[in-house]
């Protein structure tokens, strides 16, 4: 999907509005970031909607994040992720004239979380979403983008209700929830490993001419270079790695750290910073 932001356009992921390790209790915490923007784009997983504990609070403080956008003055466009999958009609966008693409990171891995505890159910799933939709399934960006929200939809139906209370913090339980079984580590480092050259691949196949990919997904933040293309993941606001900000502006995108400060958040310093050459139009003869 084409779209034309108002710049500066900052492009948040994986917010996981409602999770009891989200950083963000309140929308308004990143008032100070949305006031910097034209356009912010929350690039799927912005609110938890996984199971029917969750789903609840992950909706309401997604329309509290809305509010909040449209009360400053910014534009928000939300992106589909395997934790919101309906929560818009988005799940991609093109930006910068076409040089950057702009996705969850979802679509990459067969099974949508190969590091899950029910990993090859997960892979089943999605493979019977991909063959519903025909042999070519594979090679059509937009079929396989769609086997990816048929087979998170439906994994919600696998996920369990975890308890909201009890002694152990949250960021302390996640941890252990990651860390069990004890080879689940290594399938998610096998994740994190794999998950520059998925997304630069995914680009050249679909996207022959961006030179940006922007994803989350994996919660590991970071940018690297696929060959030609520019692989930015902008973490997340769990626990453990942090967030990351890609801000694009004109030809330009600078990649800022994101930083709590008295309780909420704001951009800290530039990471990186990528400029596209700006193309002259011919003089009329």
């Amino acid at each position: 999907m084409s779209s034309i932001p108002t710049d500066p356009t900052i492009i948040l992921s994986d917010l996981h509005l409602g999770h009891r390790a989200s950083k963000i209790h309140d929308p308004a915490q990143l008032s100070p970031i949305l006031k910097e923007a034209g356009t912010v784009i929350f690039n799927g997983d912005t609110a938890e909607m996984r199971t029917s504990a969750d789903r609840p609070i992950g909706r309401r403080l997604a329309a509290d994040l809305a509010r909040v956008c449209h009360s400053i003055g910014c534009r928000s466009i939300f992106i589909n992720g395997n934790h919101d999958p309906v929560i818009s009609r988005i799940d991609h966008l093109d930006l910068m004239g076409g040089r950057a693409l702009v996705t969850h990171g979802d679509i990459l891995f067969l099974g949508v979380a190969p590091w899950s505890k029910k990993a090859l159910a997960y892979r089943k799933i999605h493979l019977r979403a991909l063959a519903h939709l025909g042999p070519d399934a594979l090679m059509n960006f937009e079929k396989r983008l769609l086997a990816t929200k048929r087979t998170s939809i439906k994994l919600q139906l696998l996920e369990h209700v975890v308890s909201r209370s009890g002694t152990i913090p949250p960021g302390i339980r996640l941890l252990l929830h990651q860390l069990w079984p004890p080879h689940r580590i290594f399938m998610i480092l096998q994740a994190w490993l794999e998950t520059p050259a998925l997304a630069g691949q995914l680009t050249e196949l679909f996207r022959p001419a961006a030179r940006y990919v922007l994803i989350g997904h994996t919660h590991y933040p970071g940018h690297w270079r696929h060959r030609q293309v520019i692989v930015i993941n902008t973490g997340s606001f769990v626990l453990h790695f942090g967030a990351l900000a890609a801000v694009i502006d004109g030809a330009s995108i600078k990649i800022r750290k994101v930083q709590e400060q008295k309780g909420s958040f704001v951009l800290g310093k530039t990471v990186a910073q990528f400029r596209e050459p700006q193309t002259v139009a011919p003089e009329l003869a």
